[in-house]
Parts: structure tokens; C-alpha cells; sequence
């Protein structure tokens, strides 16, 4: 299993970082190594790819796709190349349907760092659309950075800002944007912490909030899921005895502050009643 545990190593240290990008490291490195070794133990291969980031539904969706379809081992990378490839549409059909939502003139706030919200600003952009973004650097980690990096590079404008400081950027705001992690039967998503409360900042300014996410996200195999703490020393790295430092990586929102969902679908309210079929057209 020597490219799935450098592969979970890396997820663990959030070197892979966001929902998508985790699939499609784990899909291809759990693919390599059964096509190196066909005797490679699948379920216990899986199984150590997903406790890497157990908040992450389509990391287990894509590889129970993958394992599930998957007969002769020697075709393991013909069919995780497929599986992606599959996985590449849906976001480009997303990312065009969420492009419709920007228009010119628009101020856009948005959180943490989510491929599949950068996809449709950077198709708005793309159309010619001439639009304003607002995002918070997301401590402790930072990953906001990463999304203004990206949409300055492509000639967006963008204002960066300290998370406090987002009930400026939303009381100017045309409308919230952002991804998730996982879709929650219960009613929730899961999603970057600080999400929830800027979703009640943007509720009571009366802005619309659309969460950017694949069907693949929606959890299927669970009635509910644990928000994940990381090590305090990302917050005070030398904390003075006596001070608990309390680092949640998430946050649990419920699904009335959601305007809608932008899916590879299009836009739903209901993304619950939404499933992905890895099966298209008589193949994966």
C-alpha cells in the first residue's frame, strides 16, 4: 500500500486539502497500488484512505464507486481514469451553472478555499462578467489565502480580509458562496468552521447564500458524522497552562440558510433527494 499510505499521510497533514482534490488523490493512488499489486487488500486499503478524513463523503462515495465496478484488478486505472473523468464533467457542468449567478457589477463574499466555488467565479470570468470577490483568510490554517491566489491570478478582483471582519464584506455582498464537505441527512451541512455563523450574518442582511457542491458530497452511508478537531497548537502553538484551546475544523449548518444548491445538476434546493450514479450511459 505504498502509494495509498503516502497518500493518507498527506491528506492527514492537509498537504491534499478540500473535498474534491482528497477523492481524486485517494481514487488514484488506491487504483495504482492495486494495479501494481493485484493482492493488494481493497477494503483495508479503502479503509485507511477514508479514516484519513472521515468528514468526507465523496472520498468514501468515488472509491465505493471505484471498488464496487471494479472486476479484474489490471483495469483498475482504465477505471479510475473513467471515474474522474466523470467527476471532471460534473464540475464543469456546475461551475456553468453557478456562472449564471454572477453578474456584473456583482460584489461576491466567500470562505475558506472550495474548487468548486473558484470554478464558477473563474467561469464567470471567464464570460466577461466583471464582479467584485470578498474573502476571509480562514484561520488557522489559511486555505482563503489559496482562493485569492488563484482568482487574482486569472485578473479577478479580490479584497482579502481577517474572518472577523466579514460582517463588512456581507452587509455590502450580492450574494455568499462557498463549498462543503458533506451533505448531511439530518438536515446539515458540513462545511469550513466559521460557515455557519457568516450564514446568519447573511440571513439577516437578506443575502443570498448558494453552497457550490457535487451530489457525490451527500452522505449516504451514515445518519451523521462528528466534527472533526485539530491540534490546538494551530491556533497558540504555545498556549500559557490553564488555557484550553478549542480548534474545531468545521461547522454543522443547517439547511434553511441555503438559498440553493449549485450542482452538477444545476441549481436545487433539495440536494438531499439527489443521487450520483457512478453509471452513465452503460459505463462507469
Amino acid at each position: 500500500m505504498g502509494h495509498v499510505a503516502e497518500t493518507a499521510a498527506r491528506i492527514r497533514s492537509l498537504e491534499i486539502q478540500g473535498a474534491n482534490a482528497i477523492a481524486k488523490a485517494a481514487l488514484e493512488a488506491l487504483a495504482r497500488d492495486i494495479a501494481r499489486d493485484p493482492a493488494t487488500d481493497r477494503r483495508e486499503a479503502a479503509s485507511l484512505l477514508v479514516s484519513a478524513r472521515p468528514n468526507e463523503p465523496m472520498l468514501r462515495n468515488l472509491l465505493a464507486a471505484f471498488l464496487g465496478a471494479l472486476g479484474d484488478p489490471a483495469s483498475s486505472l482504465e477505471l479510475a481514469a473513467e471515474l474522474l473523468e466523470r467527476v471532471r464533467a460534473d464540475e464543469e457542468a456546475l461551475a456553468a451553472a453557478g456562472a449564471d449567478l454572477v453578474l456584473d457589477g456583482m460584489t461576491v463574499f466567500t470562505h475558506c478555499h472550495s474548487s468548486s466555488a473558484v470554478s464558477i467565479l473563474r467561469e464567470a470570468h471567464r464570460r466577461g462578467r466583471r464582479f467584485k470577490v470578498l474573502n476571509t483568510e480562514t484561520r488557522p490554517r489559511y486555505q482563503g489565502r489559496i482562493t485569492a491566489s488563484e482568482l487574482a491570478s486569472d485578473g479577478v478582483e479580490v479584497v482579502h480580509m481577517v474572518d472577523s471582519a466579514a460582517k463588512y464584506a456581507l452587509d455590502g455582498a450580492d450574494l455568499f458562496l462557498f463549498g462543503a464537505d458533506a451533505i448531511l441527512p439530518s438536515g446539515y451541512l458540513i462545511n469550513k468552521v466559521g460557515t455557519g455563523i457568516f450564514c446568519v450574518v447573511a440571513s439577516r442582511y437578506d443575502v443570498p447564500t448558494y453552497c457550490a457542491t457535487l451530489t457525490l458530497k451527500v452522505v449516504r452511508d451514515r445518519a451523521d458524522e462528528r466534527v472533526e478537531e485539530r491540534d490546538p497548537r494551530e491556533v497558540w502553538p504555545e498556549a500559557p497552562p490553564g488555557v484550553r484551546v478549542f480548534n474545531p475544523a468545521f461547522d454543522k449548518v443547517h439547511l434553511k440558510y441555503i438559498t440553493a444548491f449549485v450542482t452538477e445538476k444545476g441549481l436545487v434546493k433539495d440536494v438531499l433527494a439527489q443521487e450520483w450514479n457512478p453509471v452513465r450511459d452503460g459505463r462507469p
